[in-house]
């Protein structure tokens, strides 16, 4: 059996509060706050194929200049 790697990383507490907020509100699911990120970063890459290294990049340069 294939074992995930385990990624540790600190985000706003706005982005926190919207993932415990997706999590809490889908208990029908049982998603768990590392499903909803791992969903959410699932979603980003299958929609950038061949462009998520640039995508990545400017959305850095963004955040850097406080525009995200």
């Amino acid at each position: 059996m294939k074992k995930d790697k385990v990624i540790l990383t600190r985000v706003d507490v706005s982005i926190a509060e919207r993932v415990e907020y997706i999590a809490s509100n889908s208990k029908d699911l049982e998603l768990t706050k590392s499903e909803v990120v791992r969903i959410i970063l699932h979603a980003f890459f299958k929609s950038q194929t061949d462009k998520d290294f640039e995508k990545v990049r400017e959305l850095a340069i963004k955040m850097r200049k406080g525009l995200l």
